[in-house]
């Protein structure tokens, strides 16, 4: 699917394996025509879609176990249920099941772990078996907060973000919010378990890490972007100021000058959301906190840029644009109007994808990542940067 759609991808559609979105920053038309355009190509691929599965004309659909609204992310029904229907474990293999089930969903829990770590105990080697209250009381949890939604809100770019961190000997945490007219609210939790060698780090090289690591892990969001960092912990305006820092000290101070940011203090006992983060961090088999030496991934934590689906609540399919008649048209003169129409408005797609596809080879020479020229927010940044620099050509 992703070779098929392979053009579109991020200018009018999304796919993962064979979930496809089509979205448009337009009018009910333009959709209609980017629609027709993704279901030619499909066609033409020897592909069908079963009308089952298809969602038209809605303002809430479910993806990838998420449902999209107008206000924001959340999971879905189907799995909440799921998690409420499932019963006591009575041995470790359906813990494991219900740990997994829950743990989907963790993004959208500040201190997942942290609370789970009752029934997460009774995974390790050589533990007795023995479910008791903290299990149940854990378990229960569970259950109670996921059944409530919680929901992400969508990114907004034309409004600053804000990262709060903290860190401890045991991990870190980081909580990326944004005040849209409603007081600070989530748009992605986060959460590193420290290496055995990083928890040798002191506490203000470890706050100074958070950091590092989160901006890293957020950079699609923040790059290039006004934006305050909250930490708990003076020493990061130190490293900001340091005349002379060394060794990694020195590495991190580099990276933090690719982005454009203030600092704000506060407080431990006031950073209550990404001080319980870094104390029951999310455990990711294979992705561990580093010296900030090496990349961190893209964090995945939904559609962003699916927003227009839902806020501007397109309609998919418009029966009437192709049935009202046009003024002065007969009925033959009228079906080439709207034929030609169509084609212009579907060169007009496929003119916009080829124009990515320029934009991502000439960045490319520069070596940024091909995740980072896929998102449309670091292209259009990209661009901006090397126009200034004149090594972009035109």
């Amino acid at each position: 699917m992703d070779c098929v759609l392979r053009d579109l991808t991020w200018i009018c559609c999304l796919v993962y394996l064979d979930d496809v979105v089509i979205f448009t920053k337009g009018t009910v038309a333009q959709h209609v025509v980017e629609l027709a355009v993704v279901l030619e190509r499909l066609a033409e691929a020897g592909l069908s879609l079963k009308a089952s599965k298809c969602s038209f004309a809605t303002t809430k659909m479910e993806y990838l176990g998420h449902d999209l609204t107008p206000d924001g992310i959340q999971p879905t029904d189907r799995l909440i249920k799921a998690i409420v229907d499932f019963p006591r474990p009575e041995d470790d293999v359906q813990v494991r099941r219900f740990v997994a089930l829950a743990g989907y969903y963790r993004r959208f829990v500040p201190d997942f772990v942290a609370k789970m770590s009752p029934p997460t105990s009774l995974l390790r080697k050589g533990t007795e078996w023995a479910w008791s209250a903290p299990q149940e009381e854990a378990f229960t949890w569970a259950k109670t907060w996921l059944s409530q939604k919680p929901v992400l809100i969508y990114p907004d770019y034309r409004l600053p973000f804000k990262l709060t961190t903290d860190a401890s000997k045991t991990g870190l945490g980081a909580v990326l919010s944004q005040d849209q007219g409603h007081g600070d609210q989530p748009v992605a939790y986060a959460s590193k378990v420290n290496r055995p060698t990083v928890s040798n780090y002191s506490i203000s090289e470890l706050e100074c890490l958070a950091v590092v690591w989160a901006v890293r892990l957020f950079r699609p969001h923040l790059y290039g972007r006004r934006f305050s960092i909250v930490t708990d912990h003076i020493a990061l305006k130190w490293l900001m100021t340091a005349k002379e820092p060394a060794g990694r000290l020195h590495r991190w101070s580099l990276t933090l000058q690719e982005y454009d940011f203030d600092i704000q203090y506060r407080p431990g006992k006031e950073n209550h959301v990404a001080d319980a983060l870094s104390r029951g961090p999310v455990p990711v088999t294979g992705e561990r906190a580093d010296d900030g030496d090496r990349p961190a991934d893209d964090p995945v934590i939904g559609l962003q840029d699916v927003r227009s689906v839902t806020e501007e609540k397109v309609a998919v399919v418009n029966m009437q644009y192709a049935a009202e008649p046009m003024h002065g048209s007969t009925p033959e003169k009228q079906s080439d109007e709207i034929d030609a129409d169509v084609d212009g408005a579907a060169r007009s797609v496929i003119q916009a994808a080829a124009v990515r596809r320029v934009e991502a080879a000439e960045l490319g020479v520069v070596q940024f990542t091909d995740d980072g020229i896929k998102r449309e927010q670091d292209a259009s940044v990209m661009v901006r940067s090397l126009l200034r620099r004149g090594a972009y050509r035109s």
